[in-house]
This record gives structure tokens, sequence and C-alpha cells, in this order.
């Protein structure tokens, strides 16, 4: 497992989240472009329709942004389940991997496209690019197997709306939507151990996340994805709904 994890961080490049950076804008920046690193950023409680309670720590960002306004960062999220409320260990599974900061470790590449950009109202293109190692009970020999990497690709259109934002008082709360699309693998022997082959090695879906920020440090969010490649009559189609609860824990 430690020559997975090693192999995880440092040869991948290409990884697959669905995570939303929340990052309003207004008109051009002064700066020609700016690198920013921070670590133990934020803290985010999840619930999910499967009944599972997890908890993730945002342990590191890496931002890139420049005058027009492009937004690219590099993130390294830490999920850990610490109730599981149903018995089915394929919908279990599942939840990790839809979860947008599912997985022991999730690292993502987000890169958002400005297409309007005013003084209340951002409308981007949102890419993102993943990978994740997933920790999970195998329904199929071999039954020690007890986690694997999947990897993931997101396309969608974020609406980011300024709602209050008073200097004076300290005070500002946005609202965002992002409406996605979105491609899922793992190798086939995993999709075997972990689904008996219900769920396809590349598999499509849908998501839908809104949210609002308080203060730029607090943030609900209410999460809904599905993915469509699975048997008819499998229990893996069913919408996933997520309720996260995020706060910057540095600013």
């Amino acid at each position: 497992m430690l020559k997975k994890v090693i192999f995880f961080l440092f040869v991948n490049q290409f990884i697959f989240s669905q995570q939303l950076d929340f990052d309003f804008y207004i008109g051009e920046r002064k700066e020609t472009k700016t690198f920013s690193f921070k670590y133990i950023q934020q803290g985010i409680l999840n619930l999910d329709s499967n009944k599972n309670i997890s908890a993730t720590i945002e342990a590191f960002k890496l931002s890139y942004k420049t005058k027009n306004n492009f937004n690219s960062y590099l993130t390294l999220f830490s999920t850990r389940t610490f109730f599981s409320g149903k018995k089915n260990d394929k919908l279990n599974t599942l939840s990790s991997i839809l979860n947008p900061f599912g997985g022991s470790l999730n690292l993502n590449i987000h890169s958002l496209i400005p297409i309007k950009v005013k003084e209340d109202l951002n409308l981007s293109l949102g890419i993102k690019i993943g990978k994740k190692l997933i920790e999970a009970q195998a329904i199929y020999f071999p039954l020690d197997n007890k986690a694997f990497f999947e990897n993931y690709l997101n396309i969608g259109s974020l609406i980011q709306k300024k709602i209050i934002d008073d200097p004076l008082n300290n005070t500002s709360l946005f609202f965002w939507s992002y409406t996605n699309l979105f491609l899922t693998k793992s190798l086939k022997k995993n999709r075997e151990i972990f689904f008996d082959n219900e769920l396809n090695s590349l598999s499509k879906g849908y998501g839908l996340e809104i949210g609002v920020q308080y203060n730029k440090s607090f943030k609900i969010m209410l999460i809904g994805n599905k993915i469509l490649d699975t048997m008819k009559n499998s229990k893996l189609r069913k919408i996933i709904f997520q309720l996260s609860i995020s706060y910057k824990l540095l600013k």
C-alpha cells in the first residue's frame, strides 16, 4: 500500500475531481499572474443519502490566477468515513467515488475559464481532472482487497452570484451553482471485486452542485450525482445526494 501511495503522489499527473473551489472575482486583476500555496486550508463535514458520514481535510492548495481571471488549482484532500448507515458495500463504495472530496487521498487539478465577468455575476467553464485512492470492502474474491484507484474527468458550467458584500461590516454572502458531466474510470478487475461488474470500467454521469458562502469562510453545499452506466435494476442507478458543510481553518 505504501508503494501505491508514493506512486500516486509523485508519478500520476492527470487526476479527476468534482470538488468546486469558490473564488469570486470582480473585473480584471491588477496583477498579471499570481501563485499562492496554502496548507490545512479547510475542514468539511459530509452527509449523503446512503447515510454515510465523513470528514475531510483540505491538506494543501496551489493556486494560479491571471489578470484575465483564468484560475487553476492543484488541491489535495483526505477524507475518512466514520459511519455507514447502509449494509450495501457497493452503495457505500459508490458514495466515496461520487463524493467530490472523497477518497483517502484525492488530488485534483481544477481550472476555471471565464466566459462572462460582471460586478455581481460570474460565468465560467470548469474543467477538472483527478485521481482518488478509494478504501472499500471487496465483495468478490480476493476479499483481502481494501483499496483501489479511481480516475475521473469533469466538465461543467459554473455560475457565481454576489448577494451581499459589505466591507464596512465585514459581511458577505455568495451563491453558486455548478452543472456538470463526468467520466469515472477504474480497472476492470476493480469493478469485478468491488461492484460485481454492476458498474462499467468507464462510466459516465451527471451532477449538480449548489451552495452559499458566508464571509468567505463558511460554506453549505448540496450536491447530487448520478451514474448512468449500470445494470437496469441496479441500486447504483439512484442519484446520490450529499450535504457538505465547510469551514475555512486558515484565511
